[in-house]
């Protein structure tokens, strides 16, 4: 049982190597991936033990030696690796990485600093234009997190790898931002699930579709923008429609707590809840548990679903990463 329990860990570990690899454009020796290990998969593992796993991928054919000052780079083998890891390992993933981008919020609303989540979509540069007018709908709406984005052009990169030739990319803040904040408050907040939220008359009525995220290798967002089962351009322009959120619980003890750190991510330009509900009472058409408070969370990558529906070819990734607040400005400034 052992040896089985080590052996799945060692396998884990050898992914997220492997996923460190693949999202640089250069060489990586012992000592950076150690680090990056730690601060993007909260693993600890020595540069001894990184070497020792990168000399067995080699022999394996997943990476290859540039040298011994340079460091590896990821095979192609590798690659194919990644695309076939474990299932048992993708189990859960999202989840996972809701609370690793929690933990590595530092984002501030007193001085408007510090990292945030985001989401990151890259569209083609000749349909960047019209992306833009299919979103800025949205954005006026406030049927986002912020309106605060990045454009990322051909070959550039924010905080991750470089958007691909003749294309642009789009950062948005992500809704993990306000776990992240609650946070750092003193204040645990359960993600249970993302879904599709019908609005009537611009108010939160029900979720017609949900993905819990504990069950789930894909983020929800992804899913249901992909599969066309948003009509967000329509919330944006009459108040009724079908837009991407996301479900919360906190303890109904925190509620007030909470209440001050939201109007402080407001006051910074981030938007609070859609709607905060009362304790241990449904929310939403969706039942909330003992002695807590349901939140309904708006989804970042709602704009995108704009420029989605509207037939444009975007690529997103949800809670893709996070950046420094000053790197953001407002959508109206590009």
């Amino acid at each position: 049982m052992a040896a089985g329990t080590e052996s799945q860990q060692v396998v884990r570990e050898k992914l997220a190597i492997l996923r460190i690899l693949a999202d640089s454009s250069k060489p990586l020796g012992s000592k950076i991936i150690a680090r990056l290990l730690e601060d993007g998969y909260g693993t600890l593992l020595s540069e001894r033990a990184v070497r020792y796993h990168l000399g067995l991928m080699d022999e394996q054919g997943l990476t290859v030696k540039v040298s011994q000052r340079d460091g590896r780079t990821l095979a192609a083998r590798g690659r194919e690796e990644l695309e076939n890891a474990l299932v048992a390992d993708k189990i859960g993933f999202v989840i996972d990485k809701i609370e690793l981008l929690a933990y590595q919020t530092t984002f501030d609303p007193y001085r408007k600093t510090g990292l945030i989540p985001i989401n990151f979509s890259i569209f083609p540069a000749d349909s960047f234009e019209a992306a833009c007018q299919a979103m800025a709908p949205v954005f006026k709406a406030g049927l986002c997190v912020s309106r605060l984005v990045a454009v990322v052009k051909s070959g550039q990169r924010l905080n991750g790898p470089p958007v691909p030739d003749g294309c642009i990319g789009l950062a948005t803040v992500c809704s993990i931002a306000i776990n992240g904040v609650l946070l750092k408050a003193g204040i645990p907040m359960d993600s249970r699930f993302g879904g599709v939220l019908q609005l009537d008359r611009r108010t939160p009525w029900r979720f017609t579709d949900l993905v819990q995220y504990s069950g789930s290798s894909l983020d929800p967002s992804e899913i249901f923008i992909s599969g066309r089962k948003t009509s967000v351009a329509r919330a944006a322009k009459t108040g009724s429609g079908k837009i991407v959120a996301n479900f919360r619980e906190i303890p109904a003890a925190s509620a007030a707590t909470a209440k001050v750190a939201i109007e402080r991510m407001q006051a910074a330009g981030l938007a609070g809840p859609l709607v905060l509900g009362e304790s241990s009472r449904p929310l939403c058409e969706i039942p909330v548990g003992l002695n807590k408070v349901g939140m309904v969370l708006i989804g970042g990558l709602n704009p995108v679903a704009a420029a989605v529906e509207s037939g444009i070819d975007t690529v997103s990734k949800a809670m893709s990463r996070v950046v420094d607040f000053k790197q953001l400005k407002n959508f109206w400034e590009i």
